[in-house]
């Protein structure tokens, strides 16, 4: 469980690395993050994709049976993106394992990374990360564990080089084909990840009683720093709206006991956001329509 909701945030994005595996990458013989050599495309971004302001609400269940509520806010402030996704597990889960988990990022024009910052709280552990990409090309990461700093390094990653938030919204800001995969080299934090998502199906999915167009994007992960960072996520696929919004309705994955669902439960505007179509929420949210 604890893996598979770390995995599943950083889903929402459409990129995935997931937090909870890093273990190691700072051990004697091993790869850190300044010494991985990997080169993957500079996409140039769809300057016209606006991302819809307000925050959506998501439910993740196990067979069925909720385990956990994910929230994703986005707003604009003075032309930067902040995002902010947390997760939290619920009362039933609470009682074998809690989980309590912030992530927050800042995007500039383009779908820069400008800075990113991680509390999780699980069980009676207790982490805090801080990345920040600075104007050389560079990047800062602090790391805490239980508010006693453990590493503080700057280093040149020699490649474009994205935190999950930036690498999520770049990534549905570009045009997609059917079979295209796009390649991102993405920093967690303490690990870098070669996240590469293909574009697998399209097909439509019914919101608010309305047929909708939908990309099926199906992530692969490969972990380029060294350490045990194999996740129990076998496979996911990821419902995205085929329209301006590119919005993620529904995220499907099996795990290596059974399935987890995570669906659109909500989405709250902000005040000020222009009117236009919103996907409020899945028609019925105990069972997802999608047809051919």
């Amino acid at each position: 469980m604890r893996r598979l909701l770390f995995t599943l945030l950083c889903l929402f994005t459409l990129s995935c690395p997931a937090h909870a595996d890093e273990k190691g990458a700072d051990k004697p013989g091993e790869v850190s993050a300044a010494e991985v050599l990997v080169s993957t495309p500079k996409y140039p971004p769809n300057m016209s994709y606006e991302p819809s302001l307000g925050v959506y609400e998501y439910r993740v269940s196990w067979q069925g049976i909720g385990a956990a509520n994910v929230k994703v806010y986005v707003e604009k402030v003075d032309g930067e993106y902040h995002v902010t996704a947390t997760a939290r597990t619920n009362r039933y889960v609470d009682v074998f394992y809690k989980l309590r988990y912030r992530a927050s990022g800042v995007l500039a024009a383009g779908m820069k990374p400008v800075k990113m910052e991680i509390d999780q709280r699980e069980n009676s552990k207790v982490k805090q990360d801080s990345v920040t990409f600075l104007p050389n090309g560079d990047i800062h990461s602090v790391r805490w564990k239980r508010g006693k700093l453990i590493s503080d390094e700057v280093f040149d990653p020699q490649n474009v080089t994205l935190e999950p938030f930036s690498a999520g919204f770049l990534a549905r800001s570009l045009p997609w084909e059917l079979g295209q995969t796009r390649h991102f080299d993405t920093f967690s934090g303490q690990s870098r990840f070669l996240v590469s998502l293909t574009a697998e199906d399209r097909t439509e999915m019914k919101v608010n009683g309305e047929l909708r167009p939908v990309w099926v994007i199906v992530p692969k992960v490969i972990k380029l720093t060294a350490g045990d960072g194999k996740s129990k996520l076998r496979k996911a696929r990821i419902y995205v709206t085929a329209d301006e919004r590119k919005e993620i309705l529904l995220i499907k994955s099996d795990v290596f006991i059974g399935s987890v669902n995570t669906q659109l439960v909500s989405f709250t505007p902000l005040a000020d956001t222009t009117p236009g179509p919103q996907f409020a929420k899945l028609q019925d949210p105990n069972k997802v329509v999608i047809t051919r």
